[in-house]
């Protein structure tokens, strides 16, 4: 494989004017009708593809149903697209055709995807930043995505044998997801050219090889990044963002390794996922909890502890790079793409797009490619230098802070239960009879009305009815 080639190959250009084509508002002005489509727009990533749908109303969406030729197709109810059928025709490795059709009152869609191509539908709610979505999901054949990862790991294989550094640079947001947008900079389209002028300094230098986890404008679940880096066994990990706050005098840059808390709350995960797990027999796997977790937190504790070292020779050089825009220094989060136990991973924030000061910073090239610069040299300087081993121990007096308070919160809801049997036991039955209320019972017997909920656990609009048990508190 060529040293300065990229892992991801398939090239998104022609798809440009497709994207455009559906960028189209394509609304047609049925005022009086609840539900109209507003906008159909196209995402495609070298594993996937989304088609999403704008609706104006809530839409009530039919299960997809298929066609003898293998067409699929559904119905959204109530709803007005312009007249007549529009086809198309994008045949690309993951849709081949969609035509969406006005049908008396109802829109119906259909899509025609090549063999192999896993294919679901589902609606997305509207929220503060966008309106009700369907979306068409749309994941590359099994075989051909296997092909491709063994393809990579025989890449990686050949990059290892020469000891070539491998650094993933990931570029946040994308697609659907375009990050802040403040002062003429759109968050996923920056990051990106700062990826991509990144990317540049390695491939410069043969010692490394950079990929990037996104080379076009399509959205990567935050887990998937970091799958992509440990399946490729990459030496450093690095997320590539612009900040945002309220207050417009914050300003600066800042970089980010692993907190305690966030990677306690990965490991809870990870030992749940291992208890869960069943082996290929169907035996279910019987580690004990508490060895699993000793050895997750242990490898967590061992990358952050690199981690912290990585962050401050990126830090180091960033402050460094322009002296007019100042650094916030090094600090830890919980972003869910720095959960890595195998490799240390940083996550960097070139400055504020609140402030018109960072903003216009970040939009000069010659500071961008300073700063693109201070981020390969803080990265080789920590990959080429000597990396010292260690642990968070951070980490692990925060992990027996959380397991303190997790065994009294214990001990605590233990004494509750107690008490609440025993005052069960010596609560007195109470069958409600017609034109009973809680408060009149309450009253009937000179018990507060709380404590009868709680001995109940009923909530204060609860309904009884007749024939109901209701447990009286003793005196």
């Amino acid at each position: 494989m060529n040293r300065k080639g990229t892992f991801h190959s398939h090239s998104l250009l022609k798809f440009f004017a497709i994207v455009a084509l559906f960028s189209l508002v394509l609304a047609c002005g049925w005022a009086a009708e609840p539900g109209r489509i507003t906008d159909i727009r196209f995402w495609q990533s070298p594993e996937e593809a989304q088609v999403v749908v704008d609706v104006s109303a809530t839409p009530r969406v039919s299960s997809v149903s298929r066609l003898k030729d293998g067409t699929l197709y559904f119905d959204i109810a109530n709803c007005r697209f312009r007249p007549g059928r529009q086809r198309y025709p994008l045949k690309n490795p993951f849709l081949e055709v969609l035509t969406v059709q006005q049908k008396k009152d109802m829109v119906r869609i259909f899509f025609r995807v090549p063999t192999g191509v896993e294919a679901k539908t589902f609606v997305l709610p509207k929220n503060e930043r966008k309106g009700d979505r369907i979306v068409i999901f749309l994941k590359e054949p099994q075989a051909a995505l296997q092909q491709r990862r063994n393809a990579e790991l025989s890449a990686v294989k050949k990059l290892k044998a020469e000891n070539i550094k491998i650094v993933v640079l990931d570029p946040g947001h994308g697609g659907e997801d375009p990050g802040t947008q403040h002062n003429g900079i759109i968050e996923k389209n920056y990051v990106l050219n700062m990826g991509k002028l990144v990317k540049a300094y390695f491939d410069r230098d043969p010692r490394f090889k950079a990929i990037l986890t996104r080379s076009g404008d399509y959205i990567i679940p935050l887990q998937r990044r970091r799958e992509i880096s440990e399946h490729l066994g990459a030496d450093a990990f690095v997320s590539l963002h612009v900040n945002y706050n309220r207050k417009k005098s914050i300003r600066g840059i800042e970089v980010y390794y692993e907190s305690p808390k966030g990677a306690v709350g990965e490991a809870e995960r990870l030992v749940a996922e291992t208890e869960n797990m069943v082996d290929f027999g169907g035996a279910v796997n019987h580690s004990k909890p508490q060895s699993v977790k000793k050895d997750i937190v242990e490898k967590q504790a061992s990358t952050m502890f690199k981690s912290r070292q990585l962050a401050e020779k990126v830090e180091g050089r960033l402050a460094a790079s322009v002296n007019s825009l100042p650094s916030r220094g090094v600090k830890r989060a919980g972003f869910k793409v720095l959960h890595s136990m195998t490799m240390p991973s940083v996550l960097v924030e070139f400055g504020y797009t609140s402030s018109v000061a960072d903003a216009n910073i970040l939009k000069n090239y010659t500071y961008r490619t300073r700063l693109a610069q201070a981020v390969y040299l803080g990265l080789r300087d920590f990959l080429l230098g000597d990396i010292e081993e260690g642990i968070d121990t951070t980490y692990l007096a925060y992990i027996k802070q959380a397991e303190a308070r997790k065994a009294r919160l214990n001990r605590a809801a233990e004494a509750r239960r107690k008490k609440l049997a025993a005052a069960k036991k010596k609560a007195r039955r109470y069958k409600v009879k017609k034109g009973d209320t809680l408060s009149g019972i309450a009253a009937k017997y000179r018990v507060s009305l709380t404590r009868l909920l709680r001995l109940n656990n009923f909530r204060k609009t609860q309904i009884i009815k007749v024939g109901d048990l209701v447990l009286i508190p003793a005196k």
